[in-house]
């Protein structure tokens, strides 16, 4: 009985170390197809929202001193 337990024991454990290989070679996959996605994609930044409102009071103190 403890015989038959152990081994049950082993099959478990090598499936779940199974399990976290078949899930690491997806993750590795599945990051090399983002990369080649992406690098064909410039990257989109997004400024914080005040940093944004910041570049818009700037453009349009320019436009003001372009205009006067």
């Amino acid at each position: 009985m403890k015989i038959g337990m152990l081994i049950l024991m082993v099959l478990f454990l090598a499936m779940l170390v199974g399990l976290f290989y078949i899930s690491y070679k997806m993750l590795l996959k599945v990051r090399q197809e983002e990369r080649a996605e992406n690098a064909n994609q410039p990257q989109q930044r997004q400024l914080h929202p005040k940093l944004q409102a910041q570049l818009e009071q700037q453009k349009k103190a320019q436009d003001k001193d372009a205009q006067d």
